[in-house]
């Protein structure tokens, strides 16, 4: 089975500057998925789409990666992930062929894990690879509780009733969690989204795993769990 990883990370992040090269622990965010990959023997090839000098500078310290800088149409606000993995794929055509899946990562999971990448993998050859899976998990907050405010009044999502169900009847939901999407061919030449029709899920339960940087409290968030991992591991 012959994988393609590409990690795609945009300079101008809008919620969070610069969240690429934040620190957790004197390490940059995307660090920890850059030295998670490094040594993983399941791909071919490991390419990094990015329209940020820095972190194409930042490459040349990991040989095994292909820095690809990404075209400045494809660098906006209202582009798709999906427009950059086609883009990056029919590169990857052109100079190594075809391969059997694609794996793409954000950098902004520095928790991932190898067993969530090896879970997912193994999915995907299960499944003869004809199905993408993408990672999942269980939601913490309901949208039977959830609500909007109109005219100083709450307006239930669903009804009042929702409001007094306790979480043990509340139905089972997931959500996406942004630790790997790995897609077919087809789904990345034909399709408009990372997350395609027929997707296999594959569960992550650890909500500490699947924090995504996005805002200044996920990464306080990251910050505190990587500080007290090896305390909380000791007391297990």
């Amino acid at each position: 089975m012959k994988i393609l990883a590409v990690i795609i990370g945009r300079k101008n992040s809008k919620r969070l500057k610069n969240k690429h090269h934040l620190l957790i622990k004197n390490k940059k965010v995307i660090n920890y998925t850059l030295d998670l990959l490094k040594n993983f023997k399941y791909f071919s090839k490991t390419i990094v789409s990015t329209d940020d000098k820095k972190i194409i500078q930042l490459i040349k310290k990991y040989p095994k990666f292909i820095p690809l800088e990404r075209p400045s149409k494809l660098s906006k606000d209202k582009t798709k992930p999906i427009q950059v993995i086609r883009y990056v794929y029919r590169w990857h055509l052109k100079k190594f062929g075809k391969v059997d899946g694609i794996f793409v990562f954000q950098p902004t999971s520095p928790l991932r894990s190898k067993n969530t990448i090896n879970k997912m993998l193994k999915i995907y050859k299960n499944f003869k690879t004809k199905r993408a899976v993408v990672s999942v998990s269980p939601v913490n907050e309901h949208p039977e509780w959830m609500l909007s405010i109109k005219k100083s009044k709450i307006k239930p999502l669903i009804n009042y009733k929702s409001f007094i169900k306790r979480s043990q009847n509340c139905k089972k939901l997931h959500k996406i969690n942004g630790l790997g999407y790995l897609l077919t061919p087809k789904d990345v030449l034909t399709g408009n989204t990372l997350i395609p029709q027929n997707s296999i899920p594959c569960e992550c339960s650890s909500q500490f795993e699947a924090i995504d940087i996005d805002t200044f409290e996920d990464l306080i968030k990251a910050r505190v769990y990587i500080h007290y991992l090896k305390y909380f591991q000791k007391k297990i």
